[in-house]
């Protein structure tokens, strides 16, 4: 995705929010000073902001490592949360009249678990807005028959997750895909990632019996600066499901003609002037 100015003052509050954590103010200086050179240097116009949020991660290098017991306390209360929540919302999923409409339930569902602020997370993430949808059994609008058609015709998917807890609610729309007979490639964060779901959140929820393959990404997905086996899944894919913010930051504009479904709640002006919606929205839009 392509920058506002607003990105650049954004981009260096959500690191300093993070590293903060660690405890170490000197050099927590240190990487504020690196990352406003990196911003001086790299904010264009035609810049890429998941890129440039990836550059400043690996500014902070072991400040990221060093934060990781904050954030593993909150981890562990999303993926609570997400468990005692997701009977009830698979049998809603389950339960639907066809498989189309099971599959729509689900990605309403994983986006409306796109919860986690932008700003530093004070704790675990409550998921209101799944549990609303639940008891009401009403979904907001989702131009279902473009996805539809996007999802018949695809054979391999390629899944970015996001947040740890919700990727518990991504095992709805996996096991859609499953059942309509997709060969799914599922993406995690690699290692210590604030909040964002690794290869244990994938455990946790079983995912590692529902999907065809697992593999990491050392941050947020940018086609053009991820690893050989990440680019082999990428452009064997016929599909991409792309989770939350971050990733939608590192992907708008970079998809290479594919056809993508963004899954995220819009929680900034520039996503929201972007997809034509209001800041609080959830999405499930197809990018074709």
């Amino acid at each position: 995705m392509k920058p506002e100015l607003e990105c650049a003052s954004c981009l260096m509050t959500w690191l300093v929010e993070r590293v903060a954590v660690s405890g170490r103010n000197n050099d927590c200086f240190d990487v504020v000073r690196s990352v406003s050179g990196m911003i001086r240097d790299k904010f264009y116009p035609s810049a890429n902001i998941g890129s440039m949020a990836n550059k400043s991660i690996e500014i902070a290098g072991r400040l990221i490592t060093e934060s990781a017991e904050h954030f593993q306390t909150i981890k562990t209360g999303n993926n609570q949360l997400a468990q005692r929540t997701l009977p009830v919302a698979r049998n809603f999923v389950d339960n639907a009249e066809t498989t189309e409409i099971g599959f729509h339930r689900a990605c309403v569902l994983a986006a409306a678990g796109n919860v986690a602020p932008i700003g530093l997370p004070s704790g675990s993430f409550a998921f209101d807005e799944v549990e609303n949808i639940l008891k009401s059994e009403n979904t907001f609008p989702v131009s279902r028959e473009d996805i539809d058609n996007a999802v018949q015709g695809s054979s391999h998917v390629l899944y970015l997750t996001d947040n740890s807890g919700e990727i518990g609610f991504d095992s709805l729309v996996l096991a859609k895909l499953k059942e309509m007979g997709k060969t799914i490639t599922l993406v995690v964060k690699d290692g210590h990632f604030f909040e964002d779901a690794t290869l244990d959140d994938v455990s946790v929820f079983g995912l590692e019996s529902i999907v065809d393959r697992i593999l990491t990404v050392e941050g947020f997905f940018v086609p053009d600066e991820i690893s050989a086996p990440l680019q082999e899944a990428f452009e064997e894919s016929d599909l991409v499901v792309c989770k939350g913010t971050g990733n939608f930051e590192g992907l708008a504009d970079e998809t290479h003609g594919k056809n993508t479904i963004f899954m995220l709640k819009i929680k900034c002006g520039p996503i929201a002037r972007k997809l034509g919606m209001e800041i609080g929205s959830f999405v499930v839009k197809l990018d074709p």
